[in-house]
């Protein structure tokens, strides 16, 4: 094997079953390919006459749109695993596009290569298929993620100026604390054994810089490279190697594109724009409040904001379990009343330290996920949330139903009140969904007002007016999506705590009609009248939601890490005289089954 291959030695004899240094003709068959980040590999419709296993670096996998249909991303490939198999055995043209979004080393082995090695060692063929079905296998199952676990992070500090630089190297040295971690600064390569630092001329790393770098990346679980506006070739290769790119940036600069920033984005090719890159605001001490993101994000659509305030260490452990990919996120499914239990399993978890990292929701989930993002004192949380709904009486708000049986205002301006930021100053990222009434597809809120957001998830059809987002009618979220795990697998954590509050109970009636309004009204007003137990309008509808949702709820539920399903179905869905109960009922059945899975975390 050449040195370009020796990496993948230990990978390709896994997979083939054989001593490659025992098999010369084997060996010799191998071609290495090298990939610059955003090189294409192949293109959809190419044809399939190569199978390629990639040794170092990263590809992406995408099906190209055509018409009205967007490009979508299916998968990405990292090393140790194989692309191409299907074309290989069938013949047929590439059903997708792979392009490296890292500087990329592979292995080729062409259809001729491939059919004449494979005389002679046939256990090759039941390799290949047994990969391809491996690989549909983990298309199609429901845990499936399009996107794998980090490996390499690069921290750029957007301005040049000591205090940055000083939270910058903070981080850095958080992130590579863990043994199986490593920092790599451009001062410090030296000192790691590096062959040879990068001159501020050059254009390139050299080559064995780069295989160096490589070696660690096979030995380190994650690399973090560190790099400053001044630093060059450094700053190039950093941010194109990595799978995730942090900004880090001070709040008291100006929000506007940095020159290093613009000069990427125009000559960058797609393993910058391929990576994951987060905005990491960090705000000093006496600012309590944090405002004006929006401004740091125009520039630079497509980011995720993440914020460090001065004299909260919560903030920086947040940061850092993020980053490095241990974060955890919690989703709150849609329940009416019944979703004050979710106030109960925040208190729960925040007994037992699980943090929450990630929060997302929909309907009244929304509302609890928005409450948590706020990051205050549970007690707070909770003493809150008892004021809005149980005093403010959001659910008391009837009116003349022309467009529903609510008008919507309490909750309003009880929104307003307490959800005055804007989603992306908010200190624990969040999201919410709705329906858009026009279009059937969802609405993904994570920008503009918190209090919209959460307004139009609530907006139940029928119970509550709908709202205007982006020019378009929106309603409830729980019509499309009433437990979005799927949404928050695709954020950056590992793992997913999901509570569902749809109920599975099956109820009989004492009667075989059902009664007219009239004797209805008659069992309620009479005294020895007969009594009906039936659910009001706003009920109705409400259950008629969860039904019809309840395949995909279960579908969803089954992806997350943590399932909690508490027992509140005896309560009613528009009683929030019951918030006491609710949120106690959610509490007791967290703490039991939170703590279950602690203990078989600790055990795994």
């Amino acid at each position: 094997m050449t040195h370009l291959d020796e990496f993948g030695r230990k990978v390709l004899e896994s997979y083939f079953g054989i001593d490659l240094a025992r098999h010369d003709e084997f060996a010799d068959a191998l071609k290495p390919v090298e990939l610059t980040g955003g090189s294409w590999l192949f293109h959809q419709g190419d044809p399939g006459d190569a199978l390629y296993f990639l040794i170092r670096g990263r590809l992406q996998v995408w099906r190209e749109g055509s018409g009205d249909r967007p490009a979508e991303l299916l998968g990405e490939v990292v090393p140790g695993e194989s692309v191409g198999e299907v074309g290989l055995l069938t013949h047929a043209p590439r059903t997708a596009s792979t392009r490296a979004i890292r500087d990329s080393l592979l292995v080729r082995v062409d259809r001729n290569t491939f059919e004449r090695l494979a005389e002679r060692y046939p256990a090759l063929v039941l390799q290949l298929a047994a990969s391809v079905a491996q690989r549909l296998q983990s298309n199609t199952s429901a845990e499936r993620r399009v996107r794998p676990e980090l490996k390499t992070i690069a921290i750029v500090a957007l301005d040049d100026t000591p205090d940055l630089l000083a939270v910058v190297d903070a981080l850095v040295d958080d992130l590579a604390a863990p043994r199986d971690a490593l920092a790599l600064r451009l001062e410090t390569l030296a000192a790691l054994g590096a062959p040879a630092a990068p001159a501020s001329s050059a254009t390139d790393l050299q080559s064995s810089l780069k295989h160096w770098i490589g070696g660690l990346e096979d030995e380190r679980r994650l690399l973090v490279f560190r790099a400053r506006p001044a630093d060059g070739v450094w700053l190039r290769f950093a941010v194109r190697q990595a799978d995730l790119v942090v900004r880090v940036a001070s709040a008291e600069a100006a929000p506007e594109l940095r020159s290093w920033e613009r000069s990427l984005e125009v000559s960058a090719d797609e393993s910058w724009r391929g990576a994951r890159h987060v905005l990491l605001v960090t705000h000093p001490v006496g600012r309590s409040e944090i405002t004006g993101t929006a401004a740091w994000l125009e520039p630079r659509p497509g980011l995720a904001p993440l914020h460090l305030r001065h004299g909260h260490p919560g903030d920086q452990k947040r940061v850092v379990r993020i980053l490095s990919g241990q974060g955890i996120g919690l989703v709150l499914g849609g329940g009416a009343a019944r979703g004050f239990a979710h106030l109960g399993v925040f208190k729960a978890m925040a007994e037992l330290r699980v943090p929450v990292d990630w929060v997302g929701g929909t309907s009244m989930g929304a509302i609890m996920a928005a409450s948590i993002a706020l990051d205050l004192p549970v007690h707070d949380t909770i003493a809150y949330a008892r004021k809005a709904f149980v005093e403010g009486r959001p659910f008391n708000d009837y009116t003349l139903p022309i467009i529903a049986l609510l008008r919507g205002r309490r909750m309003q301006t009880l929104s307003a009140e307490y959800f005055g930021s804007d989603i992306e100053d908010l200190p624990i990222p969040f999201f919410c969904v709705s329906s858009n009434l026009g279009s059937g597809e969802i609405n993904l809120h994570e920008r503009g007002p918190l209090w919209r957001a959460t307004c139009a998830s609530a907006a139940l059809p029928g119970v509550m007016p709908p709202a205007v987002h982006l020019h378009q009618l929106a309603v409830d979220g729980a019509m499309l999506n009433n437990l979005p795990v799927d949404i928050m697998q695709d954020k950056l954590v590992r793992e997913v705590i999901a509570v569902d509050l749809t109920s599975r109970r099956q109820t009989d009636v004492a009667f075989d009609e059902v009664p007219s309004p009239w004797a209805i009204l008659r069992g309620r007003v009479l005294p020895f009248g007969r009594r009906y137990r039936l659910p009001g309008a706003a009920t109705m509808i409400l259950k008629a939601t969860e039904l019809g949702t309840r395949r995909r709820v279960m579908e969803l539920a089954a992806r997350a890490d943590l399932l909690l399903q508490p027992p509140v179905h005896g309560f009613g869905m528009l009683q929030v005289n019951q918030f006491d109960q609710v949120v106690d009922a959610g509490y007791v059945y967290a703490r039991e089954h939170v703590a279950a899975w602690l203990e078989k975390r600790k055990r795994r």
